[in-house]
């Protein structure tokens, strides 16, 4: 027998070897069922997060089907885009909700009149973003200082459609999980991650133990830039590793 090196064992080292291999290989194992247990064991706890993501950064969950010209409604609380709008004419939008589906008409009377034939063109582009105050601003790239309103109804409607089926509120996280929710880096909305388990590709993770499971999909990062007056999209790949027994969430990751 042979070390891995290549050297010849004599018989007393060739026990030796043979007796540190397989010793390591118990403790690797070991080391692994821990590992796996201690994820199937740590508890889980309810929380409330409030977005920790720089200004003008949301997260997506692309719904399958949009509209064409659908602009994002953004939530600066969650960081996320709560649903979709498309401008008909100045003042008058197609709401849509996170899902895709419409919602309602909404006629929002702009508090800033067109001057210019190119405000007018640009206005289908401005976005909608709910500020933690609650005031909603309407960004576009006319020169002129636009301003509209979505009347409270309809942000209600909005917020109301992120609870159907499995509401973000009746998942659990483990310590270590929610730790992560505090670091801009890291955050990602319960409610993204709720979606990812509800739509996402369903796994088994030996990984981190028996009764734990892996779900993957696609998200999207915008960005608004305030020079161009419009947001960029950068699409990512999402992990969320869930206890589903209980429903607590012990790992979650984005990555290109």
């Amino acid at each position: 027998m042979r070390s891995k090196f290549g050297d010849k064992l004599s018989g007393n080292d060739r026990f030796i070897f043979l007796w540190h291999y397989k010793t390591a290989i118990v403790i690797n194992e070991g080391l692994s069922m821990t590992s796996g247990t201690a994820a199937r064991q740590e508890p889980g706890r309810y929380y409330t997060f409030e977005s920790r993501l720089p200004e003008g950064v949301f997260f997506e969950f692309r719904p399958s089907h949009l509209p064409r010209n659908a602009k994002p409604v953004t939530d600066e609380t969650s960081g996320m885009c709560i649903g979709y709008t498309v401008a008909q004419a100045p003042g008058l939008w197609q709401v849509y909700d996170v899902q895709g589906h419409f919602v309602r008409l909404e006629e929002a009377p702009l508090e800033t009149p067109l001057f210019d034939p190119t405000d007018i063109a640009l206005f289908g582009l401005g976005v909608f973003r709910i500020l933690r105050t609650g005031r909603v601003l309407f960004e576009s790239g006319a020169r002129a200082a636009l301003s509209a309103k979505i009347s409270q109804g309809t942000l209600s409607l909005l917020r109301g459609r992120l609870k159907f089926g499995l509401h973000a509120r009746s998942l659990k996280m483990t310590e270590a999980a929610a730790k992560h929710m505090y670091d801009p880096a890291r955050y990602v909305p319960l409610q993204i991650q709720e979606k990812t388990i509800r739509y996402g590709k369903r796994m088994p993770d030996p990984r981190e133990g028996e009764g734990m499971f892996r779900y993957e999909t696609d998200i999207y990062k915008l960005r608004f830039d305030k020079h161009r007056r419009e947001y960029v999209y950068q699409k990512y790949r999402f992990e969320v590793i869930v206890r589903e027994y209980d429903w607590t969430i012990s790992h979650f990751k984005y990555f290109y």
